[in-house]
């Protein structure tokens, strides 16, 4: 039996406004985008779209609808608001874990129906874990959390890690690092050159391993952080724009199959101090940069552009996203 769902519940604000445009009185004109789902559970999803009206027209309805077919309509099961006038975030509820669906934002206008684009997501197992991603259709099928290590939400800057800890601290220096002695020159692991080593330690250790992984430590097997390569992956396959989600500056990152991804600038710390909060994101990766192994690679934006840089202090406290491969879902 088709399943209809009429309770609408907004629960947060997006950047999605109704806006009223000035070109000609035309259907046609209409706009409708979905949003990328999010916090995501074995049951539930927040979805969400925006809709630009033309002047001069009104609406009947806003929702969204979705199925586990493609392109589902209000034939489908949906959430509908007559309430058109306010930003429309809804809640779907009593999802089937561990199921792939597919939704999309609509308008409807006197007895015609608009749609956005479609876009995916999969509910989590139950009493599994309970962490949420995105598939952006990446060729490595790699799947990115939708928020950072320590936050509840996308917008959230969560915690802080230097490279190889896996637990945030008040003061971020070398005096404080885990593996050295004291100094930049003194390294107790992850040293390939033994003019950095302690006493010329070095071991030729270049990934993190989990036990020093801050998204394996914090979140559990199957979660880690993107190496270079992955982080790299995620810029070729994607397009970037500066927005703000919740009034938190970041960039959106837009795969081709419609989802997309928000990382918050959210900044960096040293020593105790945390600098360019809402200007700039930095976020590390497992990769150590092997020409000198004071630094890690790690993936650093603002509003202008974004990079993959190697002038990541190890002692740094950055922000981590985690990853996930898809066999593992």
């Amino acid at each position: 039996m088709k399943k209809i769902v009429k309770a609408l519940s907004v629960i947060m604000l997006m950047t999605a406004l109704l806006t009223v445009g000035c070109e000609e009185n035309k259907d046609s004109d209409m706009k409708v985008t979905t949003y990328t789902p999010q916090d995501i559970t074995s049951t539930t999803a927040v979805c969400g779209g925006e809709v630009i009206v033309p002047q001069g027209l009104t609406l009947n309805e806003l929702g969204v609808c979705w199925s586990e077919n493609r392109n589902p309509t209000v034939e489908d099961s949906y959430l509908s608001t007559s309430n058109w006038n306010e930003p429309y975030v809804c809640t779907i509820t009593g999802l089937e874990p561990d199921t792939k669906y597919h939704v999309r934002a609509y308008a409807l206008r006197g007895l015609e129906y608009f749609y956005g684009d479609e876009v995916s997501f999969t509910t989590l197992k139950t009493g599994g874990d309970t962490h949420s991603y995105v598939d952006l259709g990446l060729p490595s099928g790699l799947l990115w959390a939708t928020c950072n290590v320590g936050a509840n939400a996308p917008e959230d800057n969560g915690d802080y890690f230097a490279w190889g800890e896996t637990q945030p601290k008040d003061v971020y220096n070398w005096s404080t690092y885990q593996y050295c002695n004291g100094s930049k020159n003194t390294l107790t692991k992850y040293c390939n050159k033994s003019s950095y080593g302690y006493n010329g330690y070095t071991d030729n250790l270049t990934i993190l391993l989990p036990e020093d992984d801050a998204a394996t430590a914090n979140w559990g097997n199957g979660w880690r952080m993107p190496t270079k390569e992955e982080w790299q992956e995620l810029l070729d396959n994607t397009t970037s724009t500066w927005t703000a989600q919740n009034s938190v500056n970041g960039k959106l990152f837009t795969a081709p199959n419609g989802n997309s991804l928000f990382l918050p600038a959210v900044g960096y710390r040293w020593d105790d101090k945390l600098g360019y909060f809402g200007s700039n994101g930095c976020y590390g990766s497992s990769s150590l940069y092997t020409d000198d192994p004071i630094y890690a690679w790690g993936f650093f934006f603002n509003a202008a552009s974004y990079f993959m840089n190697y002038h990541f202090n190890r002692d740094n406290g950055m922000s981590v996203r985690a990853v996930r491969s898809a066999h593992q879902n």
